[in-house]
């Protein structure tokens, strides 16, 4: 049960942080920073969702997650790269935003030390698998769609960046070899940490 609790409680949180964080587009002060906002229309009409997306989501992420050799990590990864599209959830304000916030690099390296902190303990490969996840939702969104744009290098390029053909490849694998590194620096740092007497 307590994995399970665990698997749920991140789902939720990372969910939460991705919707969150899509906010930002909101807000006029970010502009400079930011791509230019919108109104996109409801994600129900224009995000294209089909089983096809659920699955290929799903699919993706276990694969990244894999390498993590834990069954526990491998559901967690197979499930983020669908709750990292709950940066659609802001379209239903009707609001001018900007579309997939959560599908950016600045996203990636702060959903690592915050779900760190909300699991309640320094698990390292939680925080790789939250990173992984949008690399991961991006390679396949690229695949799919074969020609697709996301705000990936906000603040720094201030524009959505256009993938297409192979660029999905370079995604998945960059990934995968996050999370099988960070599998083998944890492995190494607990066979080597000292035992208590």
């Amino acid at each position: 049960m307590k994995p399970l609790r665990f698997i749920l409680k991140s789902i939720i949180f990372y969910a939460s942080f991705s919707a969150a964080f899509s906010l930002l587009g909101i807000f006029p002060i970010l502009e400079q920073f930011l791509p230019k906002s919108y109104l996109i229309g409801s994600p129900l009409e224009v995000s294209g969702i089909s089983i096809e997306h659920l699955i290929g989501h799903v699919v993706f992420g276990m694969m990244v997650g894999v390498t993590s050799m834990r069954i526990r990590y491998v559901a967690i990864a197979g499930i983020f790269p669908i709750a990292l599209d709950a940066d659609h959830l802001i379209q239903f304000l009707n609001l001018e935003s900007i579309p997939r916030m959560g599908h950016s690099i600045l996203f990636g390296f702060i959903s690592i030390p915050l779900m760190m902190f909300f699991a309640g303990k320094k698990d390292y490969m939680l925080g790789a698998i939250s990173f992984s996840a949008v690399l991961a939702h991006v390679s396949f969104d690229i695949l799919r769609d074969g020609t697709t744009s996301f705000p990936l290098f906000i603040p720094i390029i201030n524009k959505m960046i256009t993938f297409q053909g192979y660029d999905w490849i370079v995604f998945l694998l960059v990934a995968i070899a996050i999370v099988g590194i960070t599998r083998i620096i944890t492995k190494n740092h607990a066979e080597h940490k000292p035992q208590e007497t």
